[in-house]
């Protein structure tokens, strides 16, 4: 870790992403921000917990995913460097998590009380318009790509796209939580690399 300076500026690289911020909300998001270590296989957020912070993943990779009555495991979603990570639904009505978060490697996050956070919010001009342009692009452009895709497009397909975007997925993640990110079973994502190999 090289201290404060890099977390900041990773900080006000990730909200710019979406809508620039005037220094003195970044200044109060830096006083706000905590560091959080995980290791791999540790649970951030069990199922039935109510989210009380919210986070930026600074560095390695978490899984969100729900369980059945059988204990089988569904995965919502990955998280890699740069992803903001919660359960929005949790936090916004302060009730328990449907789904678990959990680290899949060593992680570090940046880590935001959610009440303090959402207090910026309410008095930031800028920041509201950031959590305007996040909700829509992550919450709406996103969220209806993704529901079209999974429709529209073969696991071939999905899967290509996935590797674009992350081409190292597959050494970090295992493949069964690609697999259900994918909407698919082990097998068929290990029928889906096998023929590209051929």
């Amino acid at each position: 870790m090289q201290g404060e300076a890099t977390y900041d500026a990773f900080i006000k690289g990730v909200f710019s992403r979406y809508y620039p911020l005037g220094e003195d909300t970044l200044t109060q998001l830096y006083e706000l921000s905590e560091i959080k270590q995980l290791h791999a296989h540790e649970v951030l957020l069990p199922v039935g917990k109510t989210a009380q912070n919210i986070y930026i993943l600074y560095r390695g990779s978490l899984i969100a995913y729900f369980l059945d009555k059988d204990g089988n495991t569904y995965n919502k979603n990955i998280f890699l460097e740069g992803d903001f990570v919660g359960s929005t639904v949790s936090y916004l009505t302060q009730s328990p998590s449907n789904f678990a978060l959990e680290a899949v490697e060593n992680s570090t996050l940046i880590s935001f009380p959610y009440k303090a956070y959402r207090r910026l919010i309410n008095t930031h001009t800028d920041l509201k318009d950031f959590y305007i342009a996040y909700l829509e692009q992550n919450w709406v452009i996103d969220k209806e790509k993704r529901e079209i895709d999974i429709v529209m497009k073969d696991a071939t397909s999905r899967y290509l796209e996935l590797l674009g975007e992350h081409p190292d997925i597959t050494e970090r993640i295992p493949l069964n939580h690609i697999a259900s990110h994918l909407g698919i079973t082990p097998t068929q994502l290990s029928r889906i690399r096998k023929n590209m190999k051929k």
